[in-house]
């Protein structure tokens, strides 16, 4: 079990608050496997009616927005990501997101992919 989960008092309410980090393991207990992945290295925080997700090396990768016709995955630099196969809708001039309407499934394998991508694009643009 992860300290932060069977460690009483000052420590469990301090790691709930900090972000995680490389080498941290989730409040869940599931260990790190990538750093590339954003649920192993970032942190979630409220925003615009929003679950914005950031990471360390990235910045800010992207948000969730629920509504209840549909649930977007909002990547803030979608316009630079490779859409082949054209999931990712949006008109702007840099935001494009991947809808779900409500009830339908999720292809964690296409949302893992993007969240890959997103991560890697956001390493690139910082390093500059």
């Amino acid at each position: 079990m992860p300290r932060c989960l069977r460690a009483p008092g000052r420590h469990r309410r301090a790691a709930a608050r900090r972000p995680l980090r490389r080498g941290d393991r989730h409040r869940s207990g599931c260990a790190q496997s990538s750093s590339r992945r954003i649920r192993s290295s970032s942190s979630a925080r409220p925003g615009w009616h929003s679950i914005n997700y950031r990471h360390p090396d990235a910045g800010f990768v992207c948000a969730i927005f629920p509504a209840a016709e549909r649930v977007q995955l909002v990547f803030e630099h979608g316009v630079r990501l490779p859409d082949p196969e054209g999931r990712l809708s949006g008109t702007g001039r840099q935001v494009r997101s991947l809808d779900f309407p409500a009830g339908s499934d999720v292809d964690a394998a296409v949302v893992a992919e993007f969240l890959d991508l997103a991560v890697e694009l956001g390493i690139g643009l910082r390093a500059r």
